[in-house]
């Protein structure tokens, strides 16, 4: 169930996002605004978090499959509790970020 509410709560803020971002955008500027929205959106979201999410299931794991190479290969077992501490550390890191981020918009705002 929370891992539900997680997702529910960050697709909820999608749309006032959109908002705020054309509110406070002159009209000329709107598609700009809304484009680099979504580049920094794809460049700090859809890119890094595979590749933190992977390191930290990666870094759970306790026992390897060790190829004839001697290279390591799928994991067998995890460490569910390791797991779960660094996936909802990442996400709550994260979360903690977008607010500190929302609360310096709001404070730093100045209407035109």
């Amino acid at each position: 169930t929370f891992f539900f509410f997680a997702v529910a709560f960050t697709f909820m803020s999608v749309t006032p996002t959109t908002v705020a971002i054309l509110r406070c955008v002159p009209d000329k500027q709107r598609s700009f605004a809304l484009g680099v929205q979504s580049v920094f959106l794809r460049l700090l979201g859809t890119i890094p978090g595979p590749i933190l999410f992977g390191i930290a299931i990666d870094s759970s794991c306790t026992l390897w499959d060790i190829n004839e190479y001697k290279a390591k290969g799928a994991c067998w077992v995890y460490d569910n509790e390791r797991m779960a501490y660094l996936l909802m550390g990442i996400s709550a890191a994260c979360r903690i970020i977008s607010i500190i981020f929302v609360v310096m918009a709001v404070l730093f705002y100045k209407p035109p």
